[in-house]
Order: structure tokens, then C-alpha cells, then sequence
């Protein structure tokens, strides 16, 4: 058991998925999103599910789905909900809202990025979407680089329910959670080194900083 919530992200193959699975996380994402790099077939997903128990499967699907693809993929792959992007617009998220699909938005943090903007989308959508995610590891950022994070981060997670994707170093989680308290951490997956073979040491040093023993 973990003390706090993870969603593995851009999933693309079995090995990953049967250790996230494994460590009881409560999403796990595939990117549908046609030309990304972390692209996955709907077909391979929906394999890839009979192997897996307990998680919530989520769709992730950019910064610009179409509202029927949304449904299809929805239906097809029997998703538990989607995730858009950073530039997804709030008619778009509105819309997909009105079909009774979850939605985890996402954040991801840039030179340019500014807390009222955050703050102000975090007001406009917020009762359309489940979940938050800040990706701050998209642009390498550390908590150290990014001005004001503990205090801004710290009322984004206690407005709505927010994963963060930052690179912690996992003796410093534990203070991370208790001070920031967020629903939980986003972690994303990568590829295989060979076919059923894939080295976790770094994320099994975050898992076991996160592991409650009952």
C-alpha cells in the first residue's frame, strides 16, 4: 500500500504496465494520441488490459481531441476516463464533460507560465475536470528553479485534487507530501531496454519511500 496516489503516464508497453499495476496505483495512461512519440494502438491497449488488475485505465489523448473520437476510444477501450492537454480549450473540455467522461487536465509548466493563469484555470474548469496534473518535469524543471512552488503548489492541491510531476529525490517524498499534501504523484513510463526486460531502480527507490506496511 502506498500513502499517496500515482498515476503512471504514457504507457507503451506489458513490463511497465504489470508494475504499475503491481505497486496498486490508482491510473494508469496510454497515449492515443496519433504522432506523439509515446503513441500506443487502441488494439495493443485494450490487450495490454487483460493482464491488469485495479487501476483505472486512462486515454491520453493531447490538446485537441475530437469530442466523437473521445467517445469511440472511450467505448472501444473501455477507459475509465481521459486525459487532455495543456492547450485544450475550456468549450473543448466542456463539451467532452457533457458526455459523462472523467477528465484529468493537464499543466505543463514553461518559462513562460505564470500562478494567476494557473489559478484562473484552475476557477474556469474546475468542476469539469476530476484531477489536475502540473508536469513540471517536461521542461526539466526542479522545485528550486520554479518561484513561489511550496506556497502555490501547496493552495493549488488544497483548491482541487492535483497530481504533481516534478523529480524529487525520494528521501525528500515524504516532507514533499506533508507539505504540498497533493492527491498524489504523476510518474511517467518509458521504453523497454529489451522485450520483457526493463531496469525500475529509480522508481522502485520512490515506490519504497512510498510504501506503508499494514
Amino acid at each position: 500500500m502506498l500513502k499517496t496516489k500515482i498515476k503512471a503516464s504514457r504507457i507503451t508497453n506489458l513490463t511497465d504496465a504489470r508494475y504499475f499495476s503491481a505497486w496498486d496505483v490508482e491510473y494508469i495512461g496510454f497515449n492515443l494520441e496519433e504522432g506523439n512519440d509515446s503513441y500506443i494502438k487502441p488494439h495493443l491497449v485494450v490487450a495490454m488490459k487483460e493482464w491488469l488488475e485495479g487501476p483505472k485505465f486512462i486515454g491520453e489523448l493531447g490538446s485537441f481531441p475530437d469530442v466523437e473520437e473521445v467517445k469511440e476510444l472511450v467505448e472501444k477501450i473501455k477507459l475509465d476516463g481521459i486525459q487532455v492537454g495543456t492547450f485544450c480549450e475550456p468549450n473543448l473540455i466542456r463539451q467532452i464533460h457533457t458526455l459523462g467522461i472523467p477528465i484529468i487536465k493537464e499543466i505543463v509548466w514553461s518559462e513562460n507560465s505564470d500562478w494567476d493563469d494557473i489559478f484562473n484555470e484552475y476557477d474556469l474548469i474546475g468542476h469539469s475536470v476530476e484531477c489536475f496534473i502540473i508536469d513540471f518535469s517536461h521542461n526539466n524543471f526542479q522545485m528550486k528553479d520554479v518561484n513561489g512552488f511550496n506556497e502555490n503548489v501547496k493552495q493549488l492541491c488544497a483548491n482541487q485534487s492535483t497530481f504533481i510531476d516534478i523529480e524529487i529525490p525520494s528521501q525528500e517524498i515524504n516532507s514533499f507530501l506533508e507539505n504540498v499534501n497533493p492527491k498524489g504523484l504523476a510518474i511517467k513510463g518509458g521504453d523497454e531496454e529489451k522485450v520483457g526486460y526493463k531496469s525500475f531502480d529509480e522508481v522502485d527507490k520512490i515506490f519504497e519511500a512510498l510504501e506503508i506496511f499494514e
